[in-house]
């Protein structure tokens, strides 16, 4: 079981692990890049050179036959990809190239190790180039190294690892993703595939089954919230849930911060993001779960994780903790590169020890990332001052000057530019109001006539008067799933709580039925609201 610790040490230190069963492939030659971008799903073009992608290869009917991550190298892309999918992938790729200048090779590496978190981030420039592979996965960022390295990191264990592959969406090859299975019914969609890319291998079958309903199934997470206890053996297999005995088949069950979560192929009218079902598992055991969308894990978005680092540098710069503060600010600006308030702190500790050229050169980096900080100009001309610079002190002091002048004329033309967008939302409003009230005139119970009217009201303010519009519109066609959405909202304003329960509830169920997984989504989020709203 992992510990509810697991994710705050990544965020703030790091983990390493290894990674068994994957393998590198080079691809080289002059054409590599226009090659793999017209086979892979994911855009290899706007990848920049020394970035990283998880990416899939499909054959024409968008079946798939590989999975895994991509490296732009400066001469050359490097794939990381499932060890059993890697000779057959190659054949295939290799069977693609007609008059292109690429090859592509099985790269001899040590063993692998996967090593994620802050300070793997950091430590990234320190390792060597042509063994190194950036990559996002596992819940995290951080790198793959095959070259061998003093351990510096604390060790991920077997089943942490597990669970992080789990929860963070990255299947498990021949199981949770296997040669010839559609990519719609893997977790592979979303992070792996480019739709505006242009054309690549399976586009078609891909498009057409976004485009319609979604795939019959796919996979999600069940969150265990109550019922028998729950194990793998018992678990396997099909399950059964609202009314369905086929509603899905578990994949993989993992636990993790003292929960249990099983991995399923789930038939799309249960997959609405937060909904509890009642399931009967093949063993006769039930349980109740909730439905929760991949990945439940990922890595952090680089502001967010950089203020977080700062925030404990700053506290432990508070504990006359200065060196484990300087740690955390670089992890801070590692992950964040443009991270403001990182660099001025960590220069604030560095001109505190009188390490004024490291001050500097921290200031001069903020500026490359952020030329109108008036905090850098400033700072700058203090760490000039204190080197006897005066010169250049006195011109930081006006460069200081100077950027708060822009700032607040800049704020000026943002509040101006402001008001010209309110305006002409309420023009474009009272446009589109007096269009639907004219369709209504002609046919009073026009679906869309009396929808955009209603959701108009509800934006508005006017809530009482939307519920009729919206309930014609529902009377007029049943299926409308975003009807539904609206009226439930203008429910929650007249202040009917009930009534929007009751109609979250439906519309849930029209919306999964037809396919419109984001609408069941956006009530099921409304829904769970108001139901903890009237628990507390």
């Amino acid at each position: 079981m992992v510990s509810p610790s697991a994710s705050d040490r990544l965020l703030f230190e790091g983990g390493e692990a290894r990674l068994d069963g994957w393998v590198v492939v080079a691809v080289e030659g002059g054409h590599r890049e226009r090659f793999l971008h017209s086979q892979l799903t994911s855009d290899v073009e706007g990848l920049v050179e020394g970035a990283s992608q998880m990416t899939a290869l499909l054959d024409r009917t968008g079946r798939l036959q590989v999975f895994g991550f991509l490296h732009k190298r400066r001469d050359r892309i490097d794939l990381l990809v499932p060890e059993a999918a890697a000779g057959p992938a190659v054949a295939f790729l290799e069977g693609h190239i007609i008059a292109d200048d690429v090859s592509l090779r099985l790269v001899e590496t040590d063993d692998l190790e996967l090593l994620l978190g802050a300070e793997a981030v950091r430590m990234i420039p320190e390792l060597p180039v042509e063994s190194t592979f950036p990559i996002e996965g596992w819940g995290s960022r951080g790198c793959v190294t095959w070259e061998p390295v003093p351990p510096r990191l604390s060790a991920i264990d077997d089943d942490e690892l597990e669970a992080r592959r789990v929860l963070s969406g990255i299947p498990r090859w021949g199981v949770e993703a296997a040669q010839g299975q559609l990519i719609h019914e893997t977790s592979l969609v979303g992070p792996a595939m480019s739709l505006t890319k242009g054309c690549f291998l399976g586009q078609e079958t891909v498009a057409k089954v976004a485009s319609g309903r979604g795939p019959a199934r796919a996979p999600v997470l069940l969150e265990i919230v109550a019922g028998d206890p729950i194990d793998a053996a018992g678990v396997a297999g099909e399950f059964a849930a609202e009314g369905q005995d086929r509603a899905g088949s578990v994949l993989s069950v993992t636990r993790w911060e003292d929960r249990t979560y099983l991995l399923a192929s789930a038939v799309r009218e249960i997959r609405v993001e937060n909904r509890e079902l009642d399931c009967r598992w093949n063993d006769g055991r039930s349980s109740t779960v909730k439905v929760r969308a991949l990945p439940l894990l990922a890595a952090p978005d680089p502001a967010y994780w950089a203020t977080r680092l700062q925030l404990r540098a700053v506290e432990a710069f508070s504990y006359d903790r200065e060196d484990d503060a300087v740690k955390l600010l670089e992890r801070a600006i590692a992950v964040c590169h443009d991270h403001a308030d990182s660099y001025e702190s960590l220069g604030v500790i560095l001109g505190r020890h009188h390490r004024y050229d490291e001050a500097i050169s921290l200031m001069q980096r903020l500026l490359v990332v952020n030329p109108s900080s008036i905090m850098a100009h400033t700072n700058l001309s203090l760490y000039y001052n204190r080197q006897g610079r005066i010169e250049d002190a006195e011109r930081e002091a006006g460069e200081a000057l100077r950027a708060k002048m822009n700032r607040e004329r800049d704020q000026r033309q943002r509040a101006e530019a402001l008001r010209e967008e309110t305006a002409a939302t309420a023009a474009d409003r009272k446009r589109r109001s007096e269009m639907f009230r004219q369709v209504l005139e002609i046919d009073p119970g026009d679906a869309l006539g009396n929808f955009g009217l209603g959701e108009l009201l509800v934006e508005e303010g006017r809530h009482v008067d939307a519920v009729a519009h919206l309930q014609r519109a529902l009377r007029t066609d049943p299926r409308y799933s975003a009807a539904f959405f609206a009226l439930g909202r203008a429910f929650e304003g007249a202040d009917d709580p009930e009534a929007a329960v009751s109609t979250y509830r439906e519309g849930i169920k029209v919306a999964a039925a037809k396919g419109d997984l984001s609408t069941a989504n956006k009530m099921q989020e409304r829904l769970a609201n108001l139901q903890e709203s009237d628990e507390g």
